[in-house]
Parts: structure tokens; C-alpha cells; sequence
């Protein structure tokens, strides 16, 4: 069984002055430290939060201006085929005018190179028959 003496009295003494001393000397300084370090990294945290929040906020920011850019390039490339649209018509147009005049000038030209053929030819023809007339009567 427990013997209870003196020395049992001497070691709880010892027992919580070194306790005593060791709180001072050891776990309070390790207590401030923890309590540092805890602080140091709720900031540090805080501090990434922070980072993280901005970041987001960047990254919708470009997404938003990427967004916008497309669309306005979607509708640059729009107007840009409506123009290039306009003018090709606009050439069809010029070039079936020009073809149409080229047309009317070619047939005016071959009407009157027609009605000039014709017209020499019926001065021949008249010519000729004269001369045919003559010779069969002389003939």
C-alpha cells in the first residue's frame, strides 16, 4: 500500500515548483508564440481571401470585356459582310447597266451597218439589173 511520509510531502513540493517554473520559463513563451503564429496566419488568410476576392473579380471583369469585344466584333463582321453584300450589288448592277448598253450600242452599230450593207447592196442590185438589161438588149 501507499506509504505516506515526508517525502511524498518534499516531491509534491518539487513537483509544482517545477511545474511553476516550468510555466514561466516554457509554456507561457510557447503559449505567446502559438498565439502570434495563430494571428500571423489568420492575417495570412485574410490576406489570401483578399487575393482570391480580387482575382474573381478580375477574372469576371476580363470575361465581361472579353464578352463585349466578341460582340462587337461579331457585329463589326456583320456590317462589314452587309457592305461587302451592298457592294456586290452594287457592281452586278453597274455591270449588267454596262453590258445592257454595251448590247444596245452593238445592235444600233450592226442596224446601221446592216441598213448601209443593205442599202449598198440595192444600189449594186440596181446597177447590176441596168447592166444585165443592157446587155441582153444589146445582145
Amino acid at each position: 500500500m501507499l506509504d505516506l511520509n515526508i517525502t511524498m510531502l518534499f516531491q509534491l513540493v518539487n513537483f509544482f515548483v517545477a511545474l511553476f517554473v516550468l510555466n514561466i520559463l516554457l509554456i507561457r513563451p510557447i503559449r505567446d508564440i502559438i498565439k502570434k503564429r495563430k494571428g500571423i496566419m489568420d492575417d495570412m488568410s485574410e490576406e489570401a481571401s483578399s487575393f482570391e476576392s480580387q482575382a474573381t473579380e478580375r477574372l469576371n471583369n476580363y470575361e465581361a470585356t472579353l464578352a463585349h469585344a466578341r460582340q462587337d466584333a461579331s457585329a463589326a463582321r456583320e456590317d462589314g459582310r452587309t457592305a461587302g453584300i451592298q457592294e456586290q450589288q452594287k457592281l452586278v448592277a453597274d455591270a449588267q447597266q454596262k453590258a445592257h448598253s454595251i448590247l444596245a450600242e452593238a445592235r444600233t452599230s450592226l442596224q446601221a451597218q446592216a441598213s448601209e450593207a443593205l442599202a449598198a447592196l440595192r444600189k449594186q442590185t440596181d446597177a447590176m439589173a441596168s447592166t444585165l438589161a443592157d446587155r441582153l438588149i444589146k445582145g
